[in-house]
């Protein structure tokens, strides 16, 4: 700062202090405000809404602003991952000892976070860091001219949703679907977070923060908001898990795998609870755009402690956004477990950075044989080291949460930071044996389990592993165009990345490059013994991608001048990576896209359907694992699939020919068909069977005076063989 400028700051620095104590008894006014709300058990969304933000800044705000963390998205993510820790530890200890209290335990907490912001004001030295930050400059009219076309784009884009046709999809999904104007504001964005990076001199952090904001919930929010419902089929499991906790307060291992790591299901349930939505059909939707901001706001904060290039970061963070096709933002273990292992590294750069061991510097030493001298460890360091015991406390929390939600997310954070603190990159070297036996005590007792129902491994053959896929039925045309997009889309990532750790390394920038490309290659080590039902290349990819991105941005901005020759460069990759993300991501909703009138048949079912009963469902992606009594469903023999019987049997096939087939299965009270218009476009669009089959099928049952229409919305018939009661 100038002279006139640290002027001005101490003139100012009382008021900003001031407005800093303010904003804090806002917020602890606000969650006395949502306590009262909670307590009272108001039922209205808006109501819902407010108790839902209060609770995600709140607890986490109130343990975030004891750490000096100097990076403003750091801040803001952190806040938002600590309250949803909190919610897991809360959660997950209550569904335990069977002792579900949500709202009770939500006051408490909103309470004492509270009283912390009250009693315990922040440290003076950062509101002093956050009130430099806020100075600015005069700014001329032309400054205001992105934000006008920024505000055309965002515009364009509402404009669209409403044009769009997302009821009757075809092979293409909402790719024809979505009108003109949609891929015009896209493009438009797209070009603001391009222009703003690679202009000569780059545009400031809100404007490049909007636009990236901005671009990333056009392209992960459009499907959703164009849906009823929530969209993809699996989630309608999570959900079910999730209404069962909530509805019986506890976990039972003895049903599913899902209860035996519970964590992200019951910090849902505490949530909802908590904000006064019962049915997690109501909000599940929301969680693909959540994850989605989160991540790109992680991804952001730890590429800026990685590098002090504006250019690079901003450009990590862009990367991130229109790679990550694997679309696994949705309402999941996954994802949940994933932003918290994000959180992880974050923390591990910012604050437990240090020399490496050795041997591990003689390597480093010798790629750095044409450099005069070894890189210097951070500067922050050394302040970093007090906050060391807080730091890895955090660490062993955020393990303990994914370790508890999800199977496959700690181990393959193990692989890459294990290496990383035994190496000294990371300190304490301790605690990368300790992240690891923490899952592995946890396995322990599930270990009989898992082997007895999944097997723990699936085979040492890596190529097998890779290439495995869930997906049973055959490709259509434009669904191969859309797997073979993803495929030059990963590939083409994976290269460039690579590309930018080389050159980096070139240019004599050793420690943090080894860093970076070890957390990029370790998550490929997961292939060599698991392919996790066919989604273990999709995870890869995913923990790779972070990494990936950063070193890509590295490609093109390691040079400390920016020419026009770069920028073009780096406009034409990012105009090719959205176009084939694109592609990738909104193709398949002709494939698994769920109606409104299946989730209404799903819950009726889920009311009506005991353990001695039959179902036959016609379309794998019918929601019926959706309600709090799915463990029903869960008894071998209650679900067969009708579509394997009819390809099984070529013909014609009667009603009379399912009962006896049903009988042949077990013995049944009631025996429930499915059938659905969906499910015949399905089935026609796929070639499971001749076009005419279910729809005669249905005329049989119909027609039957064994058979009861029992269900019907308009889109969805159930019927009951027999008329059993």
């Amino acid at each position: 700062m100038t002279l006139s400028e640290q002027d001005q700051f101490r003139s100012h620095r009382p008021a900003i202090s001031s407005r800093r104590m303010s904003w804090e008894l806002v917020l602890a006014a606000c969650g006395l405000l949502a306590a009262a709300l909670i307590a009272l058990d108001a039922s209205d969304p808006v109501s819902g809404a407010f108790r839902f933000i209060v609770w995600m800044v709140l607890p986490g705000w109130a343990i975030v602003r004891r750490f000096p963390i100097p990076d403003p998205a750091g801040r803001l993510v952190c806040t938002a991952v600590a309250s949803a820790v909190t919610s897991s530890l809360l959660a997950v200890l209550m569904g335990w000892a069977e002792i579900w209290h949500p709202r009770s335990v939500a006051v408490s907490v909103l309470i004492a976070s509270c009283a912390l912001l009250v009693l315990k004001p922040a440290d003076p030295k950062r509101r002093k860091q956050a009130a430099v930050a806020t100075l600015s400059q005069t700014k001329g009219f032309k400054s205001y001219l992105p934000w006008f076309f920024l505000a055309a784009a965002v515009l364009l884009w509402a404009i669209a949703l409403p044009m769009a046709d997302a009821q009757l999809l075809g092979d293409l999904g909402l790719l024809t679907e979505l009108p003109v104007v949609w891929y015009l504001a896209v493009a438009l964005n797209l070009g603001l977070c391009v222009w703003g990076i690679a202009k000569p001199r780059i545009s400031g952090r809100w404007f490049l923060a909007t636009a990236i904001t901005g671009l990333t919930v056009m392209l992960y929010a459009t499907a959703s908001l164009l849906a009823e419902v929530p969209r993809l089929p699996w989630v309608y499991k999570h959900i079910a898990v999730t209404d069962f906790i909530s509805a019986a307060g506890q976990v039972d291992p003895s049903i599913d795998i899902y209860n035996r790591w519970p964590g992200f299901f019951a910090t849902s349930a505490f949530l909802g609870e908590m904000s006064g939505y019962s049915d997690a059909v109501s909000y599940a939707s929301w969680a693909e755009i959540g994850f989605a901001l989160v991540d790109v706001t992680l991804v952001l904060a730890i590429a800026r402690t990685l590098s002090k290039n504006p250019r690079v970061y901003w450009t990590s963070a862009l990367v991130f956004v229109v790679t990550n096709w694997v679309n696994q933002n949705y309402y999941s273990p996954q994802a949940f477990s994933f932003t918290l292992y994000l959180t992880m590294c974050l923390i591990a750069l910012t604050f437990l950075r240090g020399n490496p061991i050795r041997w591990v510097g003689a390597v480093e030493r010798r790629l750095l044989r044409r450099h005069r001298a070894l890189p210097k460890a951070d500067a922050a360091t050394a302040s970093n080291r007090r906050l060391g015991t807080a730091a890895i406390t955090a660490m062993i929390v955020l393990q303990a949460v994914i370790v508890v939600g999800h199977q496959l997310t700690p181990y393959l954070a193990i692989l890459g930071l294990f290496p990383l603190f035994i190496a000294g990159y990371f300190r304490p070297r301790w605690l990368g044996p300790v992240l690891l036996l923490m899952a592995i005590a946890y396995l322990v007792p599930n270990f009989e389990y898992v082997e007895k129902n999944y097997g723990l491994f699936s085979g040492f053959d890596v190529f097998s592993n890779a290439s495995n896929t869930p997906r049973a039925e055959p490709l259509t045309n434009a669904g191969r165009l859309a797997a073979h997009g993803a495929i030059v889309l990963s590939i083409l990532t994976g290269l460039l990345g690579v590309a930018g750790y080389v050159r980096r390394l070139l240019r004599g920038e050793v420690r943090t490059t080894l860093m970076v490309a070890w957390l990029a290659v370790a998550p490929a080590f997961g292939l060599l013994g698991q392919s996790y039902g066919g989604e273990a290349r999709f995870r890869v990819y995913l923990f790779a991608l972070p990494w990936l991105a950063i070193g890509v941005a590295w490609l093109f901005w390691s040079a400390s001048v920016r020419t026009r020759k770069t920028a073009v460069k780096l406009t034409a990759c990012l105009a090719i990576m959205t176009t084939l993300f694109t592609t990738v991501y909104f193709r398949p909703e002709a494939d698994y896209r769920v109606s409104r009138e299946d989730v209404v048949a799903g819950k009726w079912l889920d009311q009506q359907v005991r353990q001695n009963d039959l179902v036959f469902e016609t379309n794998y992606f019918f929601p019926l694992l959706i309600g709090p009594n799915y463990p029903h469903y869960l008894e071998g023999g209650t679900i067969t699939s009708l579509t394997e019987f009819l390809a099984a049997h070529p013909g014609r096939v009667t009603a009379q020919d399912v009962e006896n087939h049903a009988k042949g299965i077990r013995s049944a009270e009631n025996i429930y068909l499915v059938f659905s218009d969906r499910q015949y476009r399905h089935a026609d669009a796929h070639k499971l069977f001749e076009a005419e089959t279910l729809p005669k099928l249905e005329q049989e049952m119909f027609l039957s005076a064994d058979a009861d229409k029992v269900f019907d919305n308009g889109a969805v018939r159930i019927y009951r063989l027999g008329g059993m009661q």
